[in-house]
């Protein structure tokens, strides 16, 4: 029997942001090689903000720079996992 991986399709970073009655989420995805940085409003499936990294330092970097320009302008961390 095959066992199915219940982590596949968890993000390997997912930061939720708000401001006022607005709230995002940021994500770092594993996407087969590649890792993919996302941002999209809390429960919406379109995306703001989507690029594929092929190093995981590159893409944890620029989520990093997205969440530090999110704060700049005045959303605040409610959640990360």
């Amino acid at each position: 029997m095959k066992r199915k991986n219940s982590s596949a399709k968890r993000p390997l970073l997912d930061w939720v942001l708000c401001r006022g009655r607005q709230m995002l989420t940021c994500q770092v995805e594993r996407k087969g090689r590649q890792y993919r940085v996302c941002v999209r409003p809390q429960g919406a499936r379109s995306r703001l903000y989507d690029k594929l990294f092929d190093a995981s330092l590159n893409a944890f970097q620029r989520h990093a720079a997205l969440v530090a320009q999110l704060r700049g302008a005045g959303w605040t961390s409610v959640a990360y996992r």
